[in-house]
């Protein structure tokens, strides 16, 4: 049974999609020194990114390809906002918000920096989203 929503291979079943080697996702989790839920590494396990969809209108980064991916926006959000190690940064910068994973909770937030990462840092934010795996269903539409 597969921890992935149902329709998500058929939004991304081109070819651009398909990861190369999944190592690179383990290293990348590793180097953050996070254990991120089971849907979150099956799901960059299987597919490389960016993503961009129409319903969430954040670019979704990859874990380890591109210049900008998940680890170089959390690393600068740990150094630069004082972000725990338990946050990764999901996403590009988008009218001053970002999208944050709990990995310890698998909740997902969208964080503004008018006090939103305040708010996260402080316990107080509310998630967007109970799950990575809720936030897959938005975010794909499926």
């Amino acid at each position: 049974m597969s921890i992935l929503p149902e329709r998500l291979d058929e939004v991304l079943g081109e070819e651009i999609y398909k990861r190369e080697d999944s190592k690179l996702v383990q290293y990348a989790l590793i180097r953050l020194g996070v254990n991120a839920s089971d849907t979150f590494q099956e799901f960059y396990n299987q597919y490389a990114g960016p993503f961009w969809e129409e319903y969430v209108p954040f670019e979704l980064l990859d874990i380890a390809d591109e210049e900008s991916n998940i680890e170089s926006y959390t690393i600068t959000s740990r150094k630069e906002h004082g972000f725990p190690k338990q946050y990764l940064v999901l996403s590009e910068m988008s009218a001053n918000s970002v999208l944050v994973l709990d990995t310890v909770t698998d909740k997902v937030y969208t964080v503004n920096f008018e006090g939103g990462d305040e708010l996260l840092l402080k316990g107080e934010l509310k998630e967007t989203w109970s799950s990575f795996f809720d936030f897959l269903k938005t975010y794909f539409n499926c």
